[in-house]
């Protein structure tokens, strides 16, 4: 079956070199996975920010790396654990949205990411899924 697909992709190919797949090759270099994002630093709080009622928020900044050679959408995942270090809520989002995030570092918001429960004690952020937005 290779040799089909090589055969099949030298067809298409006016730079090949004899004896390379060259579909792995377009593949391999424009390829990004998600062990290339990290989270590198994160900061927030909870914080009530009314004055007439309780209305705690978590409020915060985060800071990713994108390892990758092209700019990549990722999705993270907050978590916040209780004292014993038990999950106590979770979310997964996009903190670019639908935009790809260049390479380098990206400064996000961490803004109403949990709603706020009394027992979160601790949280942290793991990059969670990659996808090339068009």
């Amino acid at each position: 079956m290779r040799n089909i697909v090589d055969s099949i992709a030298l067809s298409f190919c006016m730079l090949c070199v004899p004896g390379v797949s060259h579909l792995a090759v377009a593949a391999a270099s424009a390829e990004c996975v998600l062990s290339d994002i990290k989270v590198k630093s994160i900061k927030a709080k909870f914080v009530d920010e009314c004055r007439h009622s309780p209305c705690v928020i978590m409020k915060g900044v985060g800071v990713l790396a994108n390892q990758c050679s092209e700019p990549i959408g990722v999705q993270l995942k907050i978590t916040g654990y209780d004292k014993a270090g038990a999950p106590v809520a979770t979310r997964e989002l996009w903190p670019a949205s639908v935009r790809n995030i260049p390479p380098g570092d990206y400064t996000f918001s961490l803004d109403q990411w949990l709603a706020h429960d009394p027992e979160i004690k601790t949280f942290d952020v793991v990059p969670v899924a990659i996808r090339k937005w068009r």
